[in-house]
């Protein structure tokens, strides 16, 4: 596993297994006698985190090639630069639509924060590489703007098929 591999699962592994041992969670459990609210919550919570820290993460990839581009071409390539911001923003929507089906149905609240976290995560972090890439080639006079979004946009179908499972998923 390279280095950067090792501090996200340390990272990761951290934050589960702080949150599984707040007192705040164990009473929840403890008080409903029933596990399911409290998985939901924790898949729920962690595709959010998922979700955000894959756009963090694609967003970082891509305005570094951006920003290596000087500033005269900033601007004009802003907006390819900004495309792995939208897989937060499906983090959010998933979590705030399933908010209130805690309690009715928890098990598949925790299989649709399990979905997207995982694709909207993966999807934003691989969006900003094929989104460097393609500004690279924009910055080498290679390749157009367009041809940059449409490469860009790839792994954004797959966000939204993840999206979109989660609203499928009964």
């Amino acid at each position: 596993m390279s280095n950067k591999g090792t501090w996200i699962f340390g990272t990761v592994a951290a934050v589960l297994l702080v949150g599984l041992a707040s007192p705040a969670f164990a009473q929840t459990a403890a008080a409903a006698r029933d596990w399911g609210p409290l998985i939901a919550k924790i898949f729920l919570g962690l595709g959010l985190s998922l979700a955000l820290s894959g756009s963090a993460m694609g967003l970082s990839v891509s305005f570094s090639a951006l920003l290596g581009g000087g500033t005269e071409n900033f601007y004009k390539l802003i907006p390819v630069a900004l495309m792995p911001g939208s897989q937060g923003i499906y983090g959010i929507v998933v979590f705030f639509t399933n908010l209130d089906k805690i309690d009715s149905d928890p098990y598949t609240v925790a299989g649709r924060g399990a979905i997207a976290g995982l694709v909207l995560w993966s999807s934003a972090w691989y969006q900003g590489i094929v989104n460097a890439a393609g500004i690279r080639s924009c910055l080498e006079g290679r390749n157009t703007m367009a041809n940059a979004l449409v490469s860009g946009a790839m792994p954004e179908t797959y966000a939204v098929f993840g999206l979109v499972m989660t609203f499928i998923i009964k």
